[in-house]
């Protein structure tokens, strides 16, 4: 069964979350919720973060890839950045 609740929005478009919603999602200052927007309905969804690794760091290589960046070039710019640091 579906359950509905009634939220507030602001002046600046900011929504309230109903603190029963918030509670049952587990949704704490702070965190990322997701609006899907389904024909002319929303779905509001809470975001979890990835706590992997390799989906952090894919976006990354592969721009790094596609511009022709190496690690020896990664090296150079963290010693050279590295330069002015006391």
């Amino acid at each position: 069964m579906s359950e509905s609740y009634i939220g507030r929005i602001t002046t600046k478009g900011q929504v309230t979350v109903p603190v029963e919603l918030r509670k049952s999602l587990n949704i704490k200052e702070g965190d990322y919720i997701l609006f899907e927007k389904k024909g002319s309905r929303v779905e509001i969804r809470k975001m979890i973060p990835s706590n992997d690794f390799e989906d952090f760091a894919r976006p990354i290589r592969e721009r790094f890839q596609s511009e022709g960046i190496t690690p020896k070039d990664v090296e150079e710019a963290i010693k050279w950045a590295r330069q002015g640091v006391k």
